[in-house]
């Protein structure tokens, strides 16, 4: 009997020969073992979204209107490069491990959670723009790729809720699992859908499932998650062909697009404007306007809080910047901040006590390109946003953060709310600026630096008590309009004299150091008082000039925080005042929160100017202050 004639094997489908070539080239392209059967289960989907969906064209990957694709989670790092060579782009050369460089959207390792918090916030970024210049010029969606195990991190969660709540509908999640991780899941999607998602499950190996659920996805008006469940590999993958026309498809689709794209920019009367904000460029004469403006006002707002000088700034700067988007908390002095509205967007949005999130999403607004990013909150606050703030740090991403002393100075919050090892802590974090502005002068010229700084995230800790301004001390006269805060640091009054103490304080307490220095005055010591509102810039100065600034005289530093770190400028025989526990204050006296008062910094430059032999008394006025005087008589 003859055997019966075996049919001919059926040729591949179209996606299955692009999920085969993006499988060997995991293969190649993945050196970890561990990784590479999760890339494996994510190569159907990306073969269907890159040859049918995903807005892009290899011969110009800077396209404004190009559709981004994050990529979260380490497990499908190599996605990314994969997909760029086979659709004919360069690769992405590493950047620091797995923190590749830009352009973002492709690939955003980093903390668990961040990435997906990061396309969301590239979504806002994108409706923010469309408000502006309508869907004519910006009509890409945002395609998030992550582990199903991000899902329940809080950043996640929160980034979720804040997209349900602004109705971010163009952004597009996607988790990959295995079928035995289904129950976990099947515990963490009801959490999205109850936050505004549309929620779907799809076969990871099914082309017409997963394509369904794209589609669907562009059509809902609410974010969405796609879940693309994957059974263990058991039978080996086809043998790969090479076919270099496989994804010309594809390459066709995208530039045709962006050949209408440009069509359409040509035409549109807000081209210059657009093409300026798409390139990361402030307008022209953005910081005379910024000068002459807070010149004018320097009068009214000279002895504010710097918490309210900010809230002047932020007011001027949106009329200035219209691509400043300001993302606040329901907490702290700045969280009543007027929401700025232009064309139908809105520059300022609240996301209530979601720091977290909100944090993340600031991230995505800066990786998007086109949106100055910049946030408000209380600096207790900066604990929960510290991993998306290192992240900020690590991508060299241009983050603004506005945070509030309002808890240590006010004395309205319990001791747990007062920022005490915040400040040393972010300082200790490579790549982030942290300001501390004396009076209204300092937090201008802060917020001035801030802006120019475009390679890393800049903090301005802000107090909430009244303060006098320095702006009456005898060198900041002489400087006239220089920003004095450029270089980190700089001497805010010198000693009548030749120097005997050194007075090292940042915001509110130079206040209190130039108060102390008409107490040392009175009292025969020529003190001299140095601001230092910014570490970091005061640190890359050159050695000649941090040591005319400091001097040889014993220093004194003041801050109202920890004094870890302090001994970097002080040496060792300075002597630091400042908090070392928890405290509470009387919501009428601030300073009794950390008993940092003039009186007290007299007293300590007394016993380390003078010799031990000699018995120090105290000058007659008590607490320190000259013969019939007190603090209060002391005008600054």
């Amino acid at each position: 009997m003859t055997p019966p004639a075996t049919l001919p094997a059926a040729a591949p489908s179209m996606p299955q020969r692009l999920t085969t070539a993006i499988r060997h080239a995991i293969g190649i392209h993945e050196p970890n073992r561990r990784y590479a059967p999760h890339a494996r289960v994510m190569s159907c989907f990306c073969a269907v979204l890159w040859s049918r969906f995903l807005r892009f064209d290899p011969a110009s990957p800077e396209w404004p209107d190009r559709d981004r694709f994050v990529v979260s989670s380490p497990r499908y790092r190599v996605l990314p490069r994969i997909m760029a060579e086979l659709s004919g782009q360069a690769p992405l050369p590493p950047r620091v491990g797995d923190h590749p460089a830009p352009p973002h959207d492709r690939q955003a390792c980093g903390p668990s959670g961040q990435g997906l918090g990061a396309a969301i916030g590239m979504a806002l970024a994108e409706q923010t723009l469309a408000a502006r210049f309508g869907r004519s010029l910006v009509n890409h969606r945002i395609w998030g790729l992550g582990c199903w195990t991000e899902l329940s991190t809080g950043v996640a969660l929160e980034s979720a809720a804040l997209a349900g709540q602004m109705g971010l509908d163009r952004v597009t999640l996607v988790v990959g699992l295995w079928t035995s991780e289904r129950e976990a899941v099947d515990a963490i999607l009801p959490r999205y859908s109850a936050s505004g998602w549309s929620v779907r499950k799809v076969d990871a190996d099914s082309p017409e499932q997963i394509a369904a659920a794209i589609t669907s996805s562009q059509r809902t008006h609410k974010p969405c998650l796609i879940a693309c469940i994957a059974s263990p590999e058991i039978d080996p993958p086809p043998p790969f062909v090479d076919d270099p026309g496989l994804w010309a498809g594809a390459a066709r689709r995208g530039a045709s697009a962006r050949r209408s794209w440009l069509r359409r920019l040509l035409k549109d009367r807000q081209k210059a404007e657009f093409e300026r904000m798409a390139h990361n460029q402030r307008p022209a004469f953005w910081q005379p306007d910024w000068q002459r403006s807070w010149r004018e006002h320097g009068s009214a707002i000279a002895r504010v809080a710097p918490t309210f000088a900010a809230r002047r700034g932020l007011e001027t700067l949106h009329e200035l910047l219209p691509e400043l988007t300001c993302l606040r908390s329901r907490r702290g002095m700045l969280a009543d901040l007027p929401t700025n509205r232009r064309n139908g967007g809105e520059a300022d949005l609240s996301c209530g006590t979601q720091v977290h999130g909100m944090a993340a999403l600031l991230n995505g607004i800066a990786m998007h390109d086109g949106l100055l990013a910049a946030g408000t909150s209380t600096i207790i606050a900066v604990d929960r946003m510290r991993p998306a703030l290192r992240y900020a740090a690590m991508t060299d991403l241009q983050v603004i953060y506005l945070l509030t002393d309002d808890d240590l100075l006010s004395g309205d919050g319990a001791a747990g709310d007062q920022p005490v090892e915040q400040l040393a802590s972010l300082r200790a974090m490579p790549n982030v600026a942290v300001f501390r502005p004396a009076d209204h002068r300092e937090t201008m010229e802060c917020m001035e630096l801030a802006l120019r700084r475009t390679s890393g995230p800049s903090l301005l800790t802000l107090e909430s008590a009244p303060a006098m301004a320095t702006a009456g001390a005898p060198e900041r006269e002489q400087h006239g309009l220089t920003n004095l805060c450029a270089r980190g640091g700089y001497v805010l009054a010198e000693a009548e004299g030749t120097r005997q103490v050194t007075l090292v304080a940042t915001g509110h307490e130079a206040i209190l150091a130039l108060a102390a220095r008409k107490l040392l005055k009175d009292a025969g010591v020529a003190a001299a008082v140095v601001s230092l509102p910014c570490w970091e810039l005061f640190a890359a100065q050159k050695m000649t000039y941090r040591a005319a600034v400091l001097g040889t005289a014993p220093r004194i530093g003041i801050e109202a925080a920890s004094g870890f770190g302090w001994e970097r400028w002080l040496g060792t025989d300075g002597l630091f005042v400042g908090i070392d526990g928890f405290g509470t204050a009387a919501p009428d006296q601030p300073d009794s929160a950390t008993d940092i008062t003039p009186e007290r910094i007299c007293r300590d430059a007394l016993r380390l100017v003078r010799p031990l032999s000699d018995t120090l008394t105290e000058p007659a006025g008590g607490n320190g202050a000259p013969p019939g005087m007190t603090s209060a008589d002391v005008s600054v």
